[in-house]
């Protein structure tokens, strides 16, 4: 069942007991798991389809992946107070508007706008990248947006966003690591780069990598080690790069808690194949 008022869906008090409050006065099946889509459909239910989903509630409609867990965002006529949701009093232009799911919701380049300019840097990067992958949203119409709103609150913010964000990160894990990478004053690399034998032939596909030296980096994620055939075709395609003259560093996990030790190791593999800088 999606989100609901009781009254609007003649459920008694009695019975409400069968379920559980997402909003205030708005309630799914108990045992439902609260995901971003779930707090959006909610947020719109608790406004009566008088707002706007917009921010995080807007990703999860356009289906951006790793969300955070957070209340639902909306553009809203009103004030709002201890409703459990974040209500924005946005202008919004008509073509910064579309309807999914009978829904209406910020367009993907709105979205990104917003999120960009009111989370934290590193957050919003990941969001924004996952926004490249979830629509077809291009750094360029974002960057054509952001020139047409120009003095607009929190540009600075988005344009910072702008310089980091990539439309090739495939996970929040790969975002973090470009940005460790980047910070750290090296060669911004490429992402989701293939990598061919002798022959032209497909080997891989790196998460992120510099052709003009043949080195990449990897992030090996649980079920790499969890799944034998996973672990398996790792340790074949691994060969295979090697064989191609290409130096893979696979990060674990725990690699980004010692984030010295990794990026002396990039520095390394960078400058035995040619790197000066």
């Amino acid at each position: 069942m999606d989100p609901f008022k009781p009254r609007r869906a003649g459920i008694t008090r009695c019975q409400l007991r069968q379920y559980q409050r997402v909003l205030s006065g708005v309630y799914v099946e108990r045992g439902a798991k609260l995901t971003p889509l779930v707090r959006a459909r909610a947020a719109w239910v608790w406004a009566d389809g008088d707002c706007v989903l917009s921010g995080i509630s807007a990703a999860a409609l356009h289906g951006a992946r790793w969300l955070p867990d957070s209340p639902p965002e909306i553009v809203y006529p009103r004030g709002v107070r201890n409703a459990g949701v974040i209500a924005h009093r946005d202008a919004l232009r008509d073509s910064e508007v579309i309807t999914l799911h009978g829904l209406r919701v910020t367009t993907p380049v709105r979205t990104a706008f917003d999120l960009a300019r009111r989370r934290p840097l590193d957050e919003a990067v990941v969001l924004v990248d996952a926004l490249y992958q979830s629509t077809r949203l291009a750094p360029a119409q974002l960057r054509r947006f952001a020139e047409g709103r120009n003095g607009s609150w929190g540009i600075q913010a988005l344009r910072a966003v702008l310089e980091l964000a990539d439309p090739g990160a495939e996970s929040p894990q790969e975002t973090r690591l470009r940005l460790l990478i980047v910070r750290a004053g090296l060669p911004r690399p490429r992402t989701q780069r293939v990598i061919r034998d002798e022959h032209g032939l497909f080997i891989a596909r790196a998460d992120l990598a510099w052709p003009e030296w043949k080195v990449a980096v990897e992030y090996d994620g649980a079920h790499h080690f969890t799944d034998p055939g996973q672990a398996r075709r790792d340790a074949h395609r691994a060969n295979d790069c090697q064989r191609a003259g290409w130096r893979v560093i696979r990060v674990l996990p725990e690699s980004l808690r010692a984030p010295e030790v990794l990026l002396a190791h990039i520095r390394e593999a960078l400058a035995a194949a040619g790197h000066r800088g």
